[in-house]
């Protein structure tokens, strides 16, 4: 009996440490008017979300942050339960304040809508609008709404949790003023359903750069002017960012990211956005750092979401599905087939709607951008159609 007790206690040691990360994970915030305690907490939130998207679990995060000076209470819905946080470093370089945290995760293995897989998800980053063009000539930063963009999508692979692919050509907003709105002549979203077909992707992320304006007094003109004078002289940054769902073209997730940046540089210089000179500015500093939090975001507000590819093309038993290796996908993986109906609401605007065809598919086959797999008859009979989709939980 004393033997078999200690066989139970041994398991359940092993079973608690297998649901139990600790994470060492990185956040770094922006200190501003010489408020530490702010930039640590912001820059611990940060660091959650990266432990908690390492660790591939999910959670519902209320924790402790300790490190013998700061005593709050975080609460973030991210995706795993952490149990403790602990800042065992920081260090502050410039207005920048970079913490390392050792955080306890405690895997639940299912998100709340039962998500559990670990494929990649597509995401399709357009253009950005910015909103007024007049304040991209301070810098020459005229490329802004294509070059931010492609930062992004290096922003959001470098995270590993997704796959971003730039199609910066493509402006979603005529309009930037009303984004997230669309100003199509039937007023729908059929615009970035168009785009994931296209494209390929499960998503679409598009954004508006609301404003890179000056706060400090320019005189160009003016022989007697300072312009070259580096001290107080900030530059906004606000951004917009929104993530669509490619099959409905609901619009998932919007968030603002405003900074201020110091333009340590002089008027008359014409860097140009993403330049080896304007990184080295303070303010490309802090748009860096925008990028990688919104990056950050982007991977958590998706990390639960449902894994979905179409089917383009069926013969005999065998379909062909638009993802492959570099999504994740291996042979004898399974998906469930969705059928996809076109329906129209009151007012006669198509919507998207998939209805479980309880069909599963396994895959025999893998190639880096598409797989093939296996239904247990002819996709004929199943009435299993191109531009029908796979999904798994």
């Amino acid at each position: 009996m004393f033997r078999y007790l200690i066989y139970i206690i041994v398991v359940l040691a092993s079973i608690g440490n297998t649901l139990a990360q600790t994470v060492d994970a990185v956040g770094t915030a922006i200190i501003y008017n010489g408020d530490i305690n702010d930039a640590r907490y912001r820059a611990t939130q940060q660091a959650i979300k990266q432990a908690v998207l390492q660790s591939s679990s999910r959670v519902s995060v209320k924790d402790i942050l300790n490190n013998g000076q700061l005593n709050s209470d975080l609460k973030i819905r991210s995706a795993g339960r952490v149990q403790h946080a602990k800042i065992i470093s920081e260090t502050q370089k410039g207005d920048f304040l970079t913490v390392v945290a050792r955080i306890n995760v405690t895997a639940d293995y299912m998100c709340s809508n039962g998500a559990t897989n670990y494929y990649k998800k597509s995401v399709a980053i357009t253009g950005f609008s910015l909103e007024h063009r007049q304040q991209a000539s301070l810098g020459a930063l005229g490329n802004i709404s294509r070059e931010l963009p492609k930062d992004f999508t290096d922003a959001i692979n470098k995270q590993g949790f997704l796959r971003a692919l730039a199609a910066t050509n493509i402006a979603l907003y005529p309009d930037s003023i009303n984004a997230p709105s669309l100003t199509q002549s039937d007023n729908t979203l059929t615009d970035v359903v168009r785009i994931a077909q296209k494209l390929g992707t499960q998503y679409v992320v598009s954004g508006v750069i609301r404003d890179i304006a000056p706060l400090y007094i320019r005189r160009p003109n003016d022989p007697y002017a300072s312009t070259d004078d580096k001290s107080e002289k900030q530059r906004d940054f606000v951004l917009d960012i929104y993530i669509y769902d490619g099959f409905s073209g609901a619009l998932l997730f919007q968030k603002r990211y405003s900074e201020i940046g110091n333009w340590d540089i002089s008027d008359h210089a014409k860097v140009g956005f993403g330049s080896a000179q304007f990184w080295t500015t303070h303010y490309g500093k802090v748009v860096k750092e925008t990028l990688r939090e919104s990056a950050i975001d982007t991977s958590e507000k998706l990390r639960c979401q449902p894994f979905m590819a179409n089917i383009f093309r069926t013969e005999g038993k065998q379909i062909h599905i638009a993802a492959g290796s570099v999504s994740g996908v291996k042979a004898g993986d399974k998906f469930k087939v969705y059928r996809r109906y076109e329906i129209f609401d009151q007012d006669q605007k198509p919507e998207t709607q998939l209805n479980n065809a309880n069909i599963s598919v396994t895959i025999k086959q893998v190639q880096p951008n598409f797989s093939i797999g296996e239904l247990s008859v002819d996709a004929k009979i199943l009435n299993v159609q191109p531009h029908d989709v796979v999904i798994a939980w």
